[in-house]
């Protein structure tokens, strides 16, 4: 028990105070991570970028890669859970999961007030949506012919479909 406090104490006395919070130091001695040393993203363009990581907030997508080595690490960016379709995205994982995919096309959108990469799928999406109408919109069909991707229903996972069925079986019991 006596060990224990002793630790605690010299945890408590030491510059930042342990775990990062608090004032000064922060990490207890960690080295800073290396930053990325690359070309820089060009806004408004398109790249196709590894997801590194899946959050409630948005997914994390690695746009252009690090060093071969591993001594530098990739630009990342968010892809915030707005930016991640043109319909309303409520879960994250469960959406990312269901696609199937381990990378994500995404448009680079600028940066935000603490210098973070900003990322959206969506905006992919809708360039896809508005290029599809102009290259269909020129021909001879008027104006109500709509192109093949806008007439082809989306497809639901078999995982979506279970998520929809326990949730009106549990309606349905109430």
């Amino acid at each position: 028990m006596k060990e224990a406090e002793a630790f605690i104490m010299e945890l408590i006395t030491k510059a930042g105070g342990g775990r990062g919070g608090g004032r000064g130091g922060g990490g207890g001695g960690r080295e800073p991570r290396p930053a990325y040393v690359g070309p820089d993203a060009v806004e408004g363009q398109v790249y196709k970028g590894k997801i590194t990581g899946i959050h409630q907030f948005g997914v994390f997508v690695e746009i252009l890669p690090g060093a071969e080595d591993g001594s530098t690490p990739g630009l990342e960016g968010l892809c915030h859970v707005s930016e991640l379709h043109y319909e309303r995205v409520r879960n994250c994982e469960g959406f990312i999961k269901s696609m199937g995919v381990e990378e994500l096309e995404v448009k680079y959108i600028g940066k935000n007030a603490k210098g973070q990469l900003q990322l959206s799928r969506k905006a992919v999406q809708e360039d896809r949506r508005n290029r599809g109408r102009k290259s269909s919109g020129g021909g001879g069909g008027g104006p109500n012919k709509k192109s093949e991707e806008e007439m082809k229903q989306p497809e639901m996972s078999k995982d979506e479909s279970d998520v929809i069925a326990q949730a009106i079986e549990g309606i349905s019991s109430l």
